[in-house]
């Protein structure tokens, strides 16, 4: 009778901790397909209209390079404007991530980015930049409210990217 008692309890465990870390990967999957996929996509295609739908009505643009600070209808519409006319190889933008603190409807993500650029003659090259970024939940769905990016006076290299962890490693960069 005890066998059974505590093999009972044995499977309640097993399966709350199953359930547990199940519903904490969602989150971390919802928050990385949101932002992250959204965001690396429009970069890639030049979809202005997935671009924006990711970012807040009320969202603040920090750029530490540039010494700017702009509201959500004017950093969009350099994306706009720059995308209006299509790239023979557009670049690309992949993150990683360094810190993930979350709510059940906010989001604290600091990580470092890298954007590839091919020329016409196919030649790459890449930029390294660190982010804070702070989402919030709006309507089901991540949205960007404030964005701060700065590659730290040009020290922010491939070895800080590969340093970071991948989006899928969550249980590596999240602080809860």
């Amino acid at each position: 009778m005890i066998v059974l008692k505590n093999t009972a309890y044995l499977i309640v465990f097993v399966f709350g901790i199953y359930t547990i870390n199940a519903q904490e990967s969602s989150i971390h999957d919802k928050i990385n397909l949101d932002m992250y996929d959204n965001f690396s996509k429009a970069y890639k295609t030049s979809d202005y209209n997935l671009f924006a739908s990711i970012h807040s009505k009320e969202m603040i643009r920090v750029s530490g390079d540039g010494g700017s600070i702009k509201k959500v209808d004017q950093y969009l519409k350099g994306y706009q404007k720059r995308w209006s006319v299509p790239k023979k190889n557009p670049p690309s933008i992949d993150f990683r991530l360094l810190e993930r603190v979350h709510s059940d409807s906010l989001v604290s993500d600091r990580g470092i980015y890298k954007v590839t650029y091919t020329s016409e003659d196919n030649q790459t090259t890449y930029s390294y930049g660190k982010f804070h970024v702070i989402l919030k939940l709006e309507d089901g769905n991540w949205k960007i409210t404030l964005d701060y990016d700065s590659n730290e006076n040009k020290s922010i290299t491939k070895t800080s990217f590969d340093n970071a962890f991948a989006l899928s490693e969550y249980s590596k960069y999240c602080k809860n």
